[in-house]
């Protein structure tokens, strides 16, 4: 009886120390399939940056892993906006929720496929209006 207990509890132990295996790591820097879109991602702890490259122009997004909102300050049209972020795991896929400094919601999936590529799927909320479906994920090859 006392074996079975024992193999019980360490057949527990392994299935938890599996379940807690660490998440995909986005890191590196990534090209956005048919654009010339570049993303740089460094991690480091709980904090995730990701640098875009647009036409030239680059522009930073911090990402607290762990729970914890993060702000990041805009200058819009009409003054500053503040964009606050949360950002939570569902299994293997981060899923961040940004409330944007006029309202709305935009929720960002990011996971990796088996074949090594990154996906990044938006959907947006606006108060008071129907919500579009979620876009296409937007599919990034890692190269470097």
């Amino acid at each position: 009886m006392t074996r079975a207990i024992l193999s019980t509890v360490l057949a527990l132990a392994v299935f938890a120390s599996v379940s807690a295996q660490d998440k995909p790591n986005f890191a590196g820097k990534w090209k956005q399939t048919g654009s010339f879109n570049t993303w740089t991602i460094a991690v480091e702890g709980s904090k995730m940056t990701v640098t875009m490259m647009v036409a030239g122009n680059t522009d930073s997004t911090v990402y607290l892993l762990d729970g914890t909102p993060s702000t990041k300050t805009i200058e819009g049209p009409n003054g500053t906006l503040e964009n606050v972020s949360t950002s939570t795991w569902e299994g293997d896929v981060l899923v961040t929720a940004t409330k944007t400094g006029t309202g709305g919601t935009i929720v960002e999936k990011r996971w990796l496929e088996p074949d090594g590529t990154m996906r990044v799927q938006n959907s947006f909320t606006f108060p008071g209006k129907p919500s579009p479906p979620a876009g296409p994920a937007q599919v990034f090859t890692k190269v470097g």
